[in-house]
């Protein structure tokens, strides 16, 4: 373990270089004793508390205060959550998990920043013998981990795209800010496009990644669309936090009236976009079954027992019609 956190802390630093008992008078055969020796280290695995490691990438986004709030509340009487904000930095999320290892947490459950650079990060995890649950967005290899839990992403991009279709009667010009480092987003994005690609008269004319799918990160890009373009009809983003940064850019230049908005997260401050009549839809994910999952998943492998490899969570559409619901 002490060599699984060395490792991950080494990388973390070059990274930041480049980047800134038995009773009486009884007796049993063999066979009979490794019976009871295991049904008796069963009973005590499932006994042990659980203490679950999770980094998620943005704990300002209200989509991941949900999921820790369904974390906590699956909690057994006993059980610790140990929760880190990554903040969108890569670096800073496998020092927090090695944090996490040395800490003594038995199972981990990350969200990851980058899923091909989180690599190095659950190789660390492995070479510690503690399992990893990756939530709300995949990782390139799947067998570094037990079990996925996420929602269905490229649905999300095809329920975006049939509401933004629908709000320009199939005709427009449209923008997309994306973050394609994130295998969750990379798969609305790719959701998105081939459903708007049903619609001829729809035509994608930019998209550009945002550097971390925050707000402040998305403004600039929407400006730059802005400039670039007098004419953008409908907005695609990736999450309702990108989704108030481009808001912000439109309001600003006086052109949001004519443009149509639609993102992902079905969040209330999403929602609350909606109800202002400044987005037209966002695709709702279940932040609370994700994270009781992610909980309950966590008990089953502290059991040892077997877990689905992948857990899809469905997605829905809110817009004007159902927001009140």
């Amino acid at each position: 373990m002490k060599r699984a956190i060395a490792t991950i802390l080494c990388i973390g630093m070059m990274m930041s270089l480049f980047t800134a008992c038995g009773g009486t008078g009884t007796t049993s055969t063999p066979a009979a004793a490794s019976a009871a020796s295991t049904a008796a280290a069963s009973t005590a695995t499932a006994a042990k508390p659980l203490k679950v490691g999770v980094s998620a990438p943005d704990l300002t986004n209200v989509f991941f205060i949900q999921i820790r709030k369904a974390m906590e509340a699956a909690l057994g009487a006993n059980d610790t959550l140990v929760i880190q904000d990554a903040a969108g930095d890569q670096n800073k999320q496998m020092n927090d998990v090695a944090d996490m290892i040395s800490q003594g947490c038995n199972v981990i459950c990350i969200s990851s920043i980058n899923s091909e650079g989180v690599r190095a990060t659950l190789e660390a995890c492995k070479e510690a013998n503690v399992p990893v649950i990756a939530f709300n967005t995949a990782v390139k290899d799947p067998s570094l981990v037990q079990c996925t839990v996420v929602s269905d992403n490229v649905a999300a991009g095809q329920l975006c795209a049939q509401a933004l279709a629908k709000e320009l009667n199939g005709k427009g010009l449209v923008v997309e800010i994306t973050y394609s480092t994130s295998e969750a987003c990379k798969n609305r994005q790719n959701g998105f496009e081939a459903e708007i690609a049903k619609y001829p008269d729809i035509k994608v004319i930019q998209s550009k990644d945002v550097e971390k799918a925050k707000s402040d990160y998305s403004q600039p890009i929407m400006v730059d669309f802005i400039n670039a373009n007098p004419v953008i009809d409908g907005v695609f983003t990736i999450n309702d936090p990108t989704a108030r940064g481009a808001i912000a850019a439109l309001k600003e230049s006086g052109r949001l009236a004519k443009t149509k908005v639609v993102s992902v997260d079905g969040s209330d401050e999403g929602k609350g976009f909606i109800r202002a009549g400044e987005m037209v839809a966002s695709a709702a994910q279940d932040p609370d079954k994700i994270g009781k999952t992610c909980i309950d998943v966590a008990h089953q492998l502290l059991e040892g027992k077997t877990v689905e490899a992948n857990v899809v969570v469905p997605m829905s559409i809110i817009d004007k019609t159902n927001v009140g619901k």
